[in-house]
Parts: structure tokens; C-alpha cells; sequence
């Protein structure tokens, strides 16, 4: 991996993990439902579209690598089908 792409791996990684952080006091899941949100910078951007977002974020932020997420308008669980138990040999 080009140094350039491990940049833009680790910054997409870390705009992931801020939006994830930060989803509550955002309100990513009561405000911004049926809509595409985008972390870069440490900031939140929101759109209809995921072109939308992506375009937003990176007038403000064009060097980083943006993380586009789209927010179902319905609640949805979660299902872990595949999970394992540990045993001690």
C-alpha cells in the first residue's frame, strides 16, 4: 500500500470513528433519519443524496477522505447470526 492510500485509509477510518462517537449528541438517529450524513474534519455534514454529501464535505475538507453513511427512516435491529462460543482446550 502507497503511503498516500494508508493516509486516506486512516483518515476515512477516523472520520468513521468520530461519527460513531459522536452519533448521539449529533442526533444522527432522531434528526437526520431517510437522509445520507457525512463526517470529515470532525464535522458532520447531511444531505438527500449521497453525491450531495460527499460534495458538501469535501468543499470544506477536499483533502480528507470522507465517510458517507445513509440513515434508515425506520428503526432497524440488529441480527448476529453467526456467533460462536469460546471454549478452553
Amino acid at each position: 500500500m502507497t503511503p498516500e492510500m494508508a493516509r486516506l485509509f486512516e483518515q476515512a477510518e477516523r472520520n468513521m470513528v468520530w461519527l460513531s462517537e459522536h452519533a448521539n449528541e449529533l442526533e444522527l438517529f432522531t434528526r437526520h433519519r431517510g437522509r445520507y450524513v457525512a463526517a470529515a474534519g470532525s464535522e458532520l455534514f447531511v444531505a438527500d443524496t449521497p453525491d450531495e454529501v460527499r460534495r458538501l464535505a469535501q468543499e470544506k475538507h477536499p483533502d480528507e477522505m470522507t465517510h458517507v453513511r445513509y440513515i434508515f427512516r425506520e428503526k432497524r435491529s440488529s441480527i448476529y447470526a453467526c456467533q460462536r462460543k469460546m471454549v478452553a482446550l
